[in-house]
């Protein structure tokens, strides 16, 4: 009877407890030596801040290249080697199809904060961007598109094969972190499908990144948390039979601006439920035992 209480109350541990397994982290940015992320910048993301990833898992993957990964790490530092990561760009600016094919663009990002006169740069004491331009946060640097901002930019993208059944968070930072203008939004555009060498997202609907920014008389600190919508996406999507993929593209929010698409970090995080079901299920036998 006793070890049957104390099995049922580690039961309740776990229902009353977040369950953290097999979060995976992708830092985008190269070829500095800033970009891979160090303390004190290791938790600040919006699934540490949104309590989707604990503070102590902190191994990000830095992604410096378009080369297919096969060699990824989870959060806690444990192998992913289930998991393969691939990159890809737009065929043609505006065609609204990733070719896992194509190489991105460009790697480099800088995340220099931007120098618009009278705005508030990105970097900053306590930003999520980091505090200047020597930051290795995971929102800083990143990889965007090829071609021309406002006439021939391309949108970029990424296919993660390789994830068990489930329900799943992918919490995204997608923004041009060289310039701080009042407004520079990106669409993202997410799917869950078989593992296919293009990615058709022109039929999607997007979920929008507003990335706004702030004249410096009237900056109140906006970027030093993170705000959904604002300055990171959270996106939910169900991996629902092996084989499947989770896909993801990135496109400018305005033609006329900017088409290219920028992306500095994605946190993949498995949601609880199907562990706290587990837990349910366990509590209602040993209800049933005692």
């Amino acid at each position: 009877m006793k070890s049957l209480l104390r099995l049922a109350g580690a039961g309740l541990s776990l229902c009353s407890a977040p369950v953290f397994s097999a979060n995976l982290m992708l830092d985008f940015g190269a070829p500095a030596s800033n970009s891979v992320v160090a303390a004190p910048y290791l938790t600040l993301s919006p699934g540490h801040a949104k309590g989707g990833v604990p503070a102590s898992q902190t191994t990000w993957n830095t992604v410096s290249t378009s080369a297919n990964r096969t060699d990824l790490l989870y959060a806690d530092g444990s192998s992913a080697s289930a998991l393969t990561l691939d990159l890809g760009q737009e065929t043609s600016g505006g065609s609204g199809v990733i070719d896992f094919g194509l190489n991105v663009g460009n790697l480099g990002l800088a995340g220099t904060g931007g120098a618009i006169p009278n705005q508030q740069s990105l970097l900053g004491t306590g930003s999520i961007y980091g505090d200047n331009s020597s930051s290795t946060a995971a929102g800083r640097d990143g990889f965007f598109g090829g071609g021309t901002a406002a006439v021939t930019g391309t949108a970029i993208g990424m296919r993660l094969d390789g994830l068990a059944t489930g329900d799943y968070v992918a919490y995204v930072m997608a923004r041009n972190t060289n310039t701080n203008p009042a407004s520079l939004a990106m669409n993202v555009y997410s799917s869950v499908g078989a593992t296919a060498a293009n990615f058709t997202f022109s039929s999607l609907t997007a979920q929008v990144q507003a990335n706004t920014g702030y004249a410096t008389a009237g900056y109140a600190g906006q970027y030093t948390s993170f705000t959904q919508d604002e300055n990171y996406l959270a996106i939910n999507f169900t991996i629902t039979e092996a084989g499947q993929s989770f896909f993801l593209a990135v496109d400018g929010g305005n033609d006329a601006v900017e088409r290219r698409g920028f992306l500095n970090s994605v946190q993949i995080v498995p949601e609880p439920s199907v562990a706290m079901l587990g837990a349910i299920g366990l509590l209602f036998l040993f209800r049933r035992r005692i």
